[in-house]
C-alpha cells in the first residue's frame, strides 16, 4: 500500500545559509510492485512520445499534428508559460540594485513682495540681478541645473527573495507540465473521437446492409402476400421493422457528424471544417493495440498533472520562507550622485559635485501579528498542497486501474462477441448452400443474413469501446512524453 505522510514535506524553520522558512524536499512516496487489475504485459511502442501512432493510421497522426499546433486549450496553456516565465524573471530581478539617472532643469522668478528690500544683505543679494546671490533678491530670476544618479540595494540578508525565486521557478515549471497535461487531454480527446468517429461509419455500413436485406425480406413477403399464402400483418411488420432501421441509420449519421464537429474545434477550425476530409477516409477494421502499464511507480514521472502537483507543492513550501523573512531585519543601502549649478557653464566642475550615502537597519517592532498570521496561511496552503497532491496521486492510481479493469472485460466481451458472429457466418453460409440445394427458403437465407449483420453490430460497439479504453489507459499512464523536448522546449530566457 502506497502513502505520503504529511511530515514528508518539513513545516519546522531553518536557517540555512541565511535562508529562513522550510527547505522542500521531494515527497517521499511508496507505491506497489504492480497493478491490481489483469493486465497484459504489453509491448512498448516504437516512439513513446508518440502513442498515438499505434492505431497504425496516418489521418490519425495528421490529425493530432495538426492539433498539437492549433488547439485553443494547448495554446492556452501554452500562453501561461509565458506568464509564468516574465513573473519568475521579475521575482529574480526584483532583489537587484536599483539606479536611476535624472537630469533637470529650471527657471525661478521670485517675487518682488516676497521679502522687504532691507533683508536684501541676509539674503546675500548686492543688486546685481543676474542671478548670482545665494538666494536671490525680490523679484529676481535665477536658473537652477542638476544632473546625476541615484542608487538603492536592499540586501537580502535572510533569503526571502531566494525563497521568492524558489516560488516563481517552481511555478514556471508547473505551469510546463500543465501545458503538457494539456496536450495529454487534447491528444487522448483527439483519438478517442476519431476512432468513435470511424466505428460509426462501419456501423452506418452494416445498418445499410441490414436495411438492404430486410427490404430484399419486404419483396420476399409482398410475394407471398400476393399469392394469399401470408396476411398484409407480415407486410406491415416488416415494413415497420425496416422504418425502425432507417431512424437508427439517423442516430448514427447525426452521432458520426456530430464527432467530426468536435474534432474540427479540437484542431482549432469551425465545426464543420473536416467533413468533407473525414468522409473520404476509407473504411478498415479496427488495430488491435496492447499498451505497456509500466510499474505503478513510473506513474509518478509519466503523468505531466502529478508533476504539475508536486512543483505547487515546492511552490507553496518557498512561499512560506517569503513571509518568514518579513519577520526578520532588513538592511539597506541607499546613494546618490548629483552635478548641481545655478549655470550650465560651469556645471560639469568639481564644485559642483554633491554627493550623499546611507545605509537603513529596519526591524518590524508593531504588526508582527499580521505577519505571524500571514506564516499561518503559507503553512496552511502548503499543507492544501500536500493534500492536493495525494488526492491526484490518488485519482491516478484508480484511473489506471479503473482503465485495465475496463480492457480486460472488453477483451472477454470482444471475444465472445466475435465467436457469436463467426457462428452467425456459419449459420449464413449454411443457409446460403442449402438454399441453392433446394433444401430451405429464401426466407432461411434472408433472417440468417439479418442476423449475421445484427451480430457484427454489436461487435463493432464492442470494438469502438475497446479502442475507447485503449486511449482511456494511454491518457491515465500520462500519454506519451518526452521529458528531454519538455525541457529543452520550456527553458526560460535571460
Amino acid at each position: 500500500m502506497w502513502k505520503l505522510g504529511a511530515a514528508s514535506v518539513p513545516m519546522v524553520m531553518v536557517l540555512g545559509g541565511c535562508t529562513v522558512g522550510p527547505s522542500y524536499q521531494p515527497p517521499i512516496i511508496s507505491t506497489p510492485t504492480a497493478y491490481a487489475s489483469p493486465r497484459d504485459p504489453g509491448i512498448p511502442v516504437a516512439n513513446i512520445s508518440s502513442w498515438w501512432a499505434a492505431f497504425d493510421d496516418p489521418v490519425l497522426d495528421g490529425l493530432v499534428s495538426r492539433a498539437l499546433v492549433d488547439n485553443l486549450d494547448v495554446q492556452q496553456a501554452t500562453a501561461r508559460i509565458r506568464q509564468a516565465r516574465a513573473q519568475e524573471m521579475a521575482a529574480r530581478r526584483s532583489g537587484d540594485p536599483q539606479v536611476n539617472a535624472s537630469a533637470q532643469g529650471g527657471y525661478t522668478k521670485l517675487s518682488s513682495n516676497a521679502l522687504p528690500s532691507s533683508l536684501a544683505g541676509l539674503t546675500g543679494g548686492n543688486g546685481d540681478q543676474s542671478g548670482g546671490g545665494a538666494l536671490g533678491l525680490p523679484g529676481e530670476g535665477f536658473a537652477n541645473f542638476q544632473l546625476g544618479f541615484d542608487a538603492s540595494w536592499e540586501i537580502d540578508l535572510f533569503g526571502g527573495r531566494r525563497r521568492a525565486n524558489e516560488a516563481a521557478r517552481a511555478r514556471t515549471e508547473r505551469a510546463i507540465w500543465s501545458q503538457r497535461d494539456a496536450e495529454v487531454t487534447m491528444v487522448a480527446e483527439v483519438a478517442n473521437t476519431y476512432q468513435q468517429y470511424r466505428a460509426l461509419r462501419r456501423r452506418i455500413a452494416i445498418a445499410d446492409q441490414a436495411i438492404a436485406a430486410s427490404r430484399a425480406l419486404l419483396g420476399f413477403i409482398q410475394v407471398r402476400t400476393a399469392k394469399g399464402l401470408v396476411t398484409t400483418l407480415d407486410e406491415r411488420q416488416q415494413e415497420r421493422d425496416i422504418d425502425q432501421q432507417l431512424a437508427q441509420r439517423e442516430d448514427l449519421a447525426a452521432q458520426a457528424q456530430a464527432h467530426i464537429h468536435a474534432l474540427s474545434v479540437l484542431l482549432g477550425l469551425a465545426p464543420a471544417s473536416l467533413s468533407v476530409e473525414l468522409a473520404a477516409v476509407p473504411l478498415a477494421p479496427p488495430v488491435a493495440v496492447t499498451v505497456p502499464a509500466g510499474l505503478p511507480s513510473e506513474l509518478l514521472q509519466r503523468r505531466p498533472d502529478i508533476r504539475a502537483a508536486e512543483r505547487q507543492l515546492a511552490a507553496a513550501t518557498a512561499d512560506i520562507g517569503v513571509a518568514t523573512a518579513d519577520l526578520y531585519p532588513k538592511f539597506s543601502l541607499t546613494g546618490a550622485l548629483q552635478l548641481a549649478s545655478r549655470s550650465l557653464s560651469n556645471l560639469f566642475s568639481t564644485d559642483s559635485i554633491q554627493a550623499n550615502g546611507a545605509g537603513r537597519l529596519s526591524l518590524p517592532l508593531l504588526g508582527r501579528g499580521e505577519t505571524k498570521a500571514t506564516i499561518h496561511v503559507r503553512e496552511a496552503q502548503a499543507q492544501e498542497a500536500v493534500l492536493a497532491y495525494q488526492g491526484d496521486l490518488l485519482a491516478a492510481f484508480k484511473d489506471v486501474e479503473d482503465a485495465l479493469t475496463r480492457l480486460d472485460a472488453d477483451r472477454k466481451r470482444t471475444g465472445h462477441l466475435q465467436a457469436s458472429a463467426d457462428a452467425a457466418q456459419d449459420s449464413a453460409d449454411t443457409a446460403a448452400v442449402r438454399y441453392r440445394n433446394g433444401l430451405t427458403s429464401y426466407l432461411d437465407v434472408l433472417a440468417a443474413q439479418q442476423t449475421l449483420l445484427s451480430a457484427r453490430d454489436v461487435l463493432a460497439q464492442a470494438e469502438a469501446a475497446t479502442a475507447q479504453d485503449v486511449v482511456a489507459l494511454y491518457k491515465a499512464l500520462g500519454g506519451g512524453w518526452d521529458e528531454k523536448r519538455i525541457l529543452e522546449k520550456e527553458e526560460p530566457n535571460g
